[in-house]
């Protein structure tokens, strides 16, 4: 059944004015077509081919939010951030991004919003839904911008941003020894911030098995492969770097010796 333009409207959703950042006058065209169609709350107060007009642009209307490309000639879409400092940071970045498995990466590291292209009307709808229930965190999502942007720049020193109920914490990939299913949690036995208890499932992270030395041993468990000291293969256990015991799923035992003997 095809989605109305009603379906995708929330009566409580406030006014949201935006600005869209693209160089390619197509996808500009796209966006606006579906916002102005499907969301009557966003007001579109402006367009912008490059950085250096989007800067002057949100200085002068002042947007919620600003729907931003990456990959532009002169200044890539994460230099805008360098035109702003914490304190005047005061809008929400949407990144809108052509699919690559390494961009997808960082942005799941990093808990950073983004939508792909060509843009599909849901994903919108979830992107703008975000905007209407969480409040302005300038501070936070400044230092998630910069993760993804040091993830996309920096290949050995790889992070991501994490959750738990009261605060967000940033740790290194290699930090990580083991991540354990804890019912709609997830708990991260870490070197440097010791044990996280995470708001999301374990099969949120499964993507960290495309991202490093990730590998799901179990269907509660996705270990480091870095931290494992000792493979017991009668007992189906694992030993990890901070003495702990993991599982090990008897279907996994020929595949995870083939990735830890090389």
């Amino acid at each position: 059944m095809p989605h109305t333009k009603q379906s995708y409207l929330r009566n409580s959703m406030q006014k949201i004015t935006a600005i869209i950042v693209d160089d390619e006058p197509n996808a500009r065209r796209a966006l606006r077509g579906l916002l102005e169609e499907n969301f009557s709350q966003v007001e579109i107060v402006g367009e912008c081919k490059s950085v250096p007009e989007a800067v002057k642009a949100i200085n002068r209307f002042k947007p919620d939010v600003v729907f931003l490309d990456i990959a532009m000639p002169g200044y890539s879409g994460f230099e805008l951030l360098d035109f702003f400092d914490e304190q005047h940071l005061q809008f929400k970045i949407i990144f809108v991004t052509a699919y690559s498995e390494h961009s997808l990466r960082a942005f799941e590291t990093s808990a950073v919003d983004y939508i792909l292209k060509p843009v599909r009307l849901e994903h919108l709808a979830r992107a703008l839904k975000k905007i209407n229930v969480e409040e302005h965190a300038v501070a936070l999502e400044n230092r998630q911008y910069q993760v993804l942007k040091e993830n996309f720049t920096n290949q050995l020193d790889k992070k991501i941003v994490l959750q738990t109920a009261e605060t967000i914490f940033v740790v290194r990939m290699e930090d990580i020894i083991y991540m354990q299913a804890e019912g709609s949690y997830t708990r991260f036995y870490t070197t440097s911030h010791g044990v996280l208890t995470i708001t999301k499932k374990l099969i949120d992270f499964e993507f960290l098995e495309n991202n490093g030395p990730f590998f799901r041993t179990h269907r509660s468990y996705i270990v480091n492969l870095n931290h494992i000291k000792k493979v017991d293969k009668k007992e189906f256990i694992l030993m990890m770097s901070n003495d702990a015991e993991v599982y090990l799923a008897q279907d996994k035992k020929n595949l995870l010796l083939e990735k830890i003997i090389k």
